[in-house]
């Protein structure tokens, strides 16, 4: 379901300034979701717009991702698209201690 962005609240300057310093907006969300989505434990950037528009925009899909909505794209498929082997090994490496270590 696709949200409208003005029923949104806008972010407090901390979680902007967070999201500014966190999320590399020059970069496609989907790069940044392959490289990180296993870092995330929960996210809640995308129940806030920015500022900054640009900003608001990206953090949406990044939310699309990995809440697979609005016909995002998997993890999985955009790990396949984005990352190098080395990158993808890592990724699953970590991946397979988060499972043993019950951090998942």
């Amino acid at each position: 379901m696709i949200r409208p962005l003005e029923s949104l609240p806008y972010a407090e300057l901390a979680r902007e300034e967070f999201a500014r310093e966190q999320f590399p907006v020059d970069e496609p969300p989907g790069r940044y979701a392959a490289a990180n989505a296993h870092c995330w434990v929960s996210f809640s950037f995308a129940d806030y717009r920015y500022s900054d528009d640009r900003l608001t925009m990206w953090v949406q899909e990044l939310g699309d991702i990995l809440f697979e909505r609005n016909g995002a794209p998997t993890i999985e498929q955009l790990r396949q698209m984005y990352l190098s082997p080395a990158e993808l090994q890592k990724v699953q490496a970590t991946l397979a201690r988060q499972q043993r270590e019950g951090d998942l």
